[in-house]
């Protein structure tokens, strides 16, 4: 199965993101990386949304809050 057949939406932030580009089961790259220091996506834009990850670059206001502490 090719990483992009398989589509779900984040628990945290809402996006869809491919199932395969992250190491956890419900959460996209990008919260994975900031909740539990995961390995991120090396993010890259076309048309608002990544080409690796299918994220959307959108993020919960708990992601923001840690994104502003750190």
């Amino acid at each position: 199965m090719d990483i992009k057949d398989s589509i779900i939406v984040c628990d945290e932030c809402k996006s869809e993101f491919y199932r395969k580009s992250s190491r956890m089961k419900n959460l996209c790259p990008e919260c994975a990386h900031l909740l539990y220091g995961y390995e991120n996506c090396d993010h890259e834009f076309v048309n608002k949304r990544c080409r690796k990850c299918n994220w959307n670059g959108h993020s919960s206001d708990y992601i923001n809050k840690l994104r502003l502490e750190s």
